[in-house]
């Protein structure tokens, strides 16, 4: 069975319906590990408790929940671990929950045998994003690509890591930011190339609107929302600067080869 880790952060309790209609799949993993920021509401980590997952102290740094995740699911399991942003695995649960359910055998089965997958989008599921994750993201994703000399979608929020792959990862990680994205393939190609995969996923369509339909009602619609909420200086400036820093880490990485 794979282990499940995740972050999430919901002071709002907007992930309390879905959470409520799809908890259910969360006893399907071997263990689930969810670092839950501070400020998140405590109904939302009560019923991520009462359906089996552990929840654990996160806080304002991703990377570092990421990691605390990761290390949680693996320790309560010893298997492969499925580590994705929590309103991600909600929106895949809601939506396309037997492709969610089978893509941990799928990788499983490839040769030789991964110890790392970035967990993508298909070009349907890309175009499903904001102009500004599109334009932002690309260039991330193409420096990942010439890197492991493969075309891979890394900063879906979501990846795969076997056992031997969790080692590489917690042994050497340290970014504080969801440069992770980029950092955590890197440390697998530096060991052993063959062992990173891609692999593309519809379910990761983009999920952030599920959790903002009274917002998305008051701006007239879901692409005025859009609009208002992503087409911004600031939101491009912010994405941009990650993008920077993605590509900072998989330099450094590679770097000390």
């Amino acid at each position: 069975m794979t282990a499940l880790a995740s972050t999430l952060h919901d002071p709002d309790a907007r992930m309390l319906p879905l959470l409520e209609q799809h908890g259910k799949l969360l006893p399907r993993y071997s263990a689930a590990a969810v670092a839950v920021s501070p400020t998140t509401d405590p109904r939302v980590a009560r019923l991520l408790a009462a359906c089996g997952a552990r929840v654990i102290p996160g806080g304002p740094e991703i990377g570092r929940g990421r990691r605390d995740g990761v290390a949680a699911a693996s320790h309560a399991s010893r298997e492969d671990v499925l580590c994705i942003d929590f309103d991600r695995w909600l929106h895949w649960a809601d939506t396309h929950p037997d492709e969610l359910l089978a893509l941990p055998g799928k990788l499983a089965r490839r040769r030789p045998a991964p110890w790392y997958a970035c967990v993508g989008r298909t070009t349907r599921a890309w175009k499903t994003h904001p102009a500004v994750q599109q334009a932002c993201e690309a260039p991330t994703n193409r420096a990942i690509s010439l890197a492991a000399e493969q075309d891979l979608d890394a900063t879906a929020g979501c990846c795969w890591l076997s056992p031997e792959g969790v080692i590489v990862v917690l042994s050497h990680s340290t970014e504080a930011t969801n440069a992770t994205d980029l950092e955590w393939p890197a440390f697998i190609l530096r060991h052993d190339p063959l062992r990173l995969t891609g692999i593309r996923t519809e379910g990761l369509e983009f999920e952030t609107p599920d959790f903002f339909p009274r917002e998305i009602a008051a701006a007239g619609g879901r692409e005025a929302w859009i609009a208002t909420t992503y087409e911004r200086p600031a939101v491009y400036a912010t994405r941009l600067n990650l993008a920077a820093d993605s590509t900072a880490a998989l330099a450094r990485v590679k770097l000390a080869r």
